[in-house]
């Protein structure tokens, strides 16, 4: 109990420090301080985007969280969408060249998107990490059920993205051979990533191969719910499998 109450001490004092230092959280609690206007219930667009583009995204929204919840189920919690459709905008949130970031704490999330984030298959894959945190909770998000490179992997497998996956299934829509290791926190990714926008595909080969190994989907919604643990892959193309 003390070790759960700890974590859920540490979890809620990052996110207090997230929202004092970075300034896409802080804008989804006052939109209207960074420029934003209300679209929807979830989405605050830049004030100058005209109302065709709002449209236009209001309806990929609708897409790509169709396409989440055929893989996901349902959607869960809160969410806030802030989009730019200007580098201005995006940098006044804090943007620094990625197309989209989602922040999220169990059910609570805030995605930006930048005027590069504004398509279906991005949206779907920030969705997807909305949708995966959501269904671990916080303590599954604190205890890292799913490292970095499988948040990552599913985001891209459920986004269907063209650039980072071929046709066909399983294994045969791998486009790049997966490192053996692959980072496993979120810094860690984040810094790699923004050196070899390639691992993304290495992500997801080695996502879709552990999949193979692992009953599907069925054994991915058993590390979701902490009935499995999910380790690193071994070897390109044959990760260890999963510890029951």
């Amino acid at each position: 109990m003390r070790s759960l109450l700890a974590l859920g001490l540490g979890g809620f004092l990052g996110l207090v420090a997230l929202l004092a230092l970075l300034p896409a959280p802080r804008a989804a609690l006052c939109p209207g301080c960074f420029g934003l206007v209300r679209a929807t219930d979830t989405l605050w667009v830049e004030a100058a985007m005209p109302a065709p583009d709002r449209l236009r995204l209001i309806a990929q929204i609708a897409a790509a969280k169709a396409q989440v919840a055929r893989a996901l189920g349902p959607p869960r919690g809160r969410l806030r969408l802030l989009a730019c459709q200007t580098a201005t905008c995006d940098r006044r949130l804090g943007g620094r060249g990625a197309a989209a970031v989602t922040y999220s704490f169990g059910p609570v999330a805030v995605v930006r998107l930048s005027p590069r984030g504004l398509s279906t298959t991005i949206l779907a894959h920030e969705l997807t990490h909305v949708a995966l945190h959501a269904r671990m909770g916080p303590v599954g998000q604190l205890a890292d059920r799913l490292p970095a490179w499988a948040d990552e992997g599913l985001a891209v497998i459920v986004s269907d993205d063209p650039r980072y996956l071929a046709p066909g299934s399983g294994l045969q829509r791998c486009r790049k051979t997966p490192r053996p290791v692959l980072p496993e926190t979120a810094r860690d990714w984040l810094h790699l990533a923004a050196q070899e926008r390639d691992i993304y595909a290495e992500a997801a080969c080695a996502m879709l191969g552990w999949m193979a190994e692992n009953d599907g989907w069925a054994g991915v919604w058993a590390v979701i719910e902490g009935r499995r643990t999910l380790h690193p892959p071994a070897n390109p193309l044959a990760p260890a499998r999963a510890a029951p």
